[in-house]
């Protein structure tokens, strides 16, 4: 494989690699993206060059990253990005690769914190930030916001910071270490709005997901206890033990946990509302509290 040959040529190799090793159902897509990749081209650029020759001194990687894709490590793993809310994001196997759905839980925010607050200098808290595609998406979008990012992963953390780096807000966000909402401590009751999307997957479920989540995405970032529920069930315990604090809580859930996290929140607020995908599955649950101070 290692003679000279065309981009076009280059392409169909990878593509017939990856259809022929387990990984046939976006081979042609994911074929262009490592291409385009590894030479440094968007993809009008990539077709009008197909004719061009391959660089001979990328083969060698390019053959790395199709058995790394045909052995199932996630496409963002190993380009190490992804698009989320417009934007690019790194991502390495120590932080969740930020999903499309996790898009309405920014759009839940910040319409909800548009309808709720007067005021626009709000403190806002993200648990379990993990690439710091919500904490750095929110301080990009409400720029007057105060944003505090928490994650029991000092590696995700270092993620975190380096996307809110790329994008000039990582001095907008205060950094906290620490198992969710344990690190705020008494500074809770000063928090405006609580936002979260903690691991939600019953622990004997991470074990059946498809093999590039269950085997490559951090357990940690999946694992919700036994019933996908338990991160839910100590955030509103903490809720539940300050005075004042978040008046506004948003949580992207599980397609089925909608009625067990509204429930959950309705101990503590006022109002519940449970937010469905474009595929009409739960997937965000909203709290108000507006008896909360």
């Amino acid at each position: 494989m290692h003679r000279e040959y065309t981009l076009r040529e280059a392409y169909r190799r990878a593509s017939s690699f990856l259809q022929d090793n387990g990984a046939e159902e976006n081979a042609n897509f994911e074929a262009e993206l490592l291409i385009r990749r590894l030479v440094g081209l968007d993809r009008t650029q990539f077709f009008m060059h197909l004719s061009d020759p391959f660089p001979a001194d990328l083969a060698t990687k390019l053959e790395e990253w199709l058995r790394r894709r045909a052995a199932g490590e996630p496409l963002q793993y190993i380009v190490g990005d992804q698009e989320f809310y417009g934007r690019v994001f790194h991502v390495s196997p120590a932080v969740l690769i930020p999903r499309p759905e996790t898009e309405l839980l920014i759009e839940a925010v910040i319409d909800e914190a548009g309808r709720r607050f007067a005021e626009d200098a709000l403190r806002v808290v993200d648990v379990g930030t993990g690439s710091g595609a919500i904490a750095v998406t929110l301080a990009l979008e409400k720029p007057q916001w105060h944003l505090t990012a928490i994650d029991l992963s000092a590696s995700a953390l270092e993620v975190a910071q380096m996307n809110a780096a790329r994008y000039g807000v990582r001095e907008q966000i205060c950094w906290l270490q620490g198992d969710l909402l344990a690190p705020v401590g008494a500074g809770l009751s000063d928090i405006d709005i609580l936002v979260s999307n903690p691991p939600y997957i019953p622990s004997q479920t991470v074990y059946e997901l498809e093999r590039q989540v269950r085997d490559f995405e951090p357990h940690l970032a999946l694992d919700g206890g036994d019933d996908g529920l338990s991160p839910y069930r100590r955030m509103v315990s903490a809720l539940a033990s300050v005075k004042a604090g978040p008046k506004l809580i948003c949580f992207e859930i599980g397609a089925d946990q909608g009625r067990a996290v509204a429930e959950l929140l309705g101990n503590v607020c006022q109002e519940v509302t449970v937010k469905q995908d474009l595929a009409g599955l739960d997937r965000i649950v909203v709290g108000w509290r507006s008896a909360v101070g």
